[in-house]
């Protein structure tokens, strides 16, 4: 499939059941007579689709900011070649040094403390000229930051963690990536993101005024009220300025993003899914996603950030849930703000009979 942009090309291959694991040839034929030859590698499963398992609510599951939590090697601190070089543990912005051997070498901490899981926030390219230690402005979806570590190292992270019997939840960003990810140079189609003549037409000039960021009103996912406006501009408006909204109803963005998720499950044979902003990509194609992973993995687990204090916002996205309009999700999962926001509340009141773990046991009665 040729592109708008002519610097890209979209194969389909169609691989028979019978094909073995290997390597092969895929040859570019040129007007010319040239050719160019490309080599494809078909990896072999390490197990089947049904032996990953996720996680569950028998799981405690640490969350952990890499780049705060420990420096095991010193010596990616800086990489040369890239945006953000600065190191300054002051300064609540910029990058502390933390990594993946940091985590790998503080295993038998983590476990001593309880935990059964690991979720590390974005470990993947962050190039971005500030901000980049949270890992949530992707620029590159199938390369680990150096600053973090190596593919190799977080491969080890997954296996010295399910030798403890414990798993590696990946955090994914399915609605934006970062400003300066590579095809932000050369867009292969007029709507690979959302709002794009607005980001091409104040290319050379751009700064948080250029861009329609997203109004965040995530309750016009479920408003029958809402303005075919209101919808627009939480689905198709930027998060923030330096994070491109992804166009999801693009066939070909839509293939990519499932592909590269079930390419890191299989990469790091992960023990689950943490989906952020779960609320803010086209709902249809959440669906897909969340389907197309269940799917392939029956017995997988993802968890969908809807940060809403509303148990009927977030219920709207759990799966199995009775919506009015009828959307069927597929995500096995939701965070539970609602129930978070209640323990803190009930911890910071006195006990009188009408507060305090009276807010617990009122959250829990919301479960239903």
């Amino acid at each position: 499939h040729k592109a708008d942009s002519p610097n890209y090309l979209f194969l389909d291959i169609n691989i028979s059941e019978q094909t073995k694991a290997g390597k092969f040839d895929i040859t570019f034929a040129f007007i010319d007579g040239k050719e160019e030859k490309h080599t494809y590698q078909l990896f072999e499963k390490q197990k089947s689709s049904d032996e990953y398992i996720g996680f569950d609510s028998s799981d405690v599951i640490f969350l952990i900011t890499p780049d705060r939590f420990a420096n095991g090697n010193p010596s990616n601190d800086i990489i040369d070649g890239l945006n953000e070089t600065k190191i300054d543990r002051t300064d609540g912005y910029a990058r502390h040094g933390g990594d993946l051997r940091g985590i790998i070498n503080h295993l038998d901490y983590i476990e001593d403390l309880g935990y059964t899981a690991v979720w590390p926030t974005p470990v993947l390219m962050n190039d971005m000229y500030q901000g980049s230690y949270h890992g949530y402005a992707i620029t590159d979806y199938h390369k680990v930051d150096p600053r973090f570590g190596t593919l190799e190292d977080y491969k080890e992270l997954s296996v010295k963690l399910k030798e403890k019997g414990m798993k590696l939840i990946m955090d994914q960003v399915a609605n934006h990536c970062g400003l300066e990810h590579w095809w932000m140079k050369d867009l292969p189609f007029k709507d690979w993101v959302n709002n794009q003549k607005n980001f091409e037409d104040n290319i050379e000039n751009w700064d948080w005024k250029s861009t329609i960021n997203s109004n965040h009103r995530r309750t016009s996912n479920q408003d029958s009220y809402a303005s075919e406006a209101d919808k627009k501009g939480m689905t198709d408006g930027w998060f923030v300025a330096g994070m491109p909204d992804l166009n999801q109803r693009n066939p070909f963005m839509a293939t990519y993003i499932i592909q590269n998720s079930i390419w890191w499950i299989e990469t790091l044979e992960l023990g689950g899914i943490r989906q952020d902003t779960y609320p803010y990509p086209d709902k249809n194609f959440m669906a897909d996603w969340a389907g197309a992973i269940k799917n392939e993995y029956p017995n997988f687990s993802i968890v969908g950030e809807e940060w809403s204090y509303n148990p009927l916002l977030v219920a709207y996205w759990q799966d199995g849930h009775e919506n009015t309009d009828g959307y069927k999700s597929n995500l096995r999962s939701t965070m539970d703000f609602p129930m978070q926001k209640a323990i803190v509340d009930a911890l910071n009141e006195d006990e009188s009979w009408d507060k305090g773990l009276v807010k617990m046991y009122e959250g829990l009665a919301n479960d239903f």
